[in-house]
């Protein structure tokens, strides 16, 4: 993963939802490519312990990752950046 310096000042009594600035910030990770497909996300304690969040912070944003098709979690073996979508081709004709 990245330095320790790199991860966001969480501030849960802040406007955001935690789990979402968790999310967010994993997700711009994956776009500018410093988390490649395929690559395996440290385990949940592991991102607890990183963003300064409870476990199930880090559950959440997984989640929502998922949901949006950014990672997978293979039971057993870990969470998975996943492939991009490739984009859909809106021109019919």
């Amino acid at each position: 993963m990245a330095e320790e310096s790199d991860y966001p000042k969480i501030d849960s009594e802040g406007p955001e939802l935690v789990y979402m600035v968790v999310a967010n910030h994993i997700a711009a990770r994956i776009e500018r490519g410093e988390l490649k497909p395929g690559q395996r996300l440290p385990a949940e304690l592991d991102l607890a312990e990183l963003y300064g969040v409870a476990r199930m912070t880090i559950r959440r944003a997984l989640k929502e990752l998922r949901e949006r098709g950014l990672i997978r979690s293979v039971h057993g073996k870990g969470t998975y950046v996943q492939q991009p979508s490739p984009p859909a081709d809106n021109a019919e004709g």
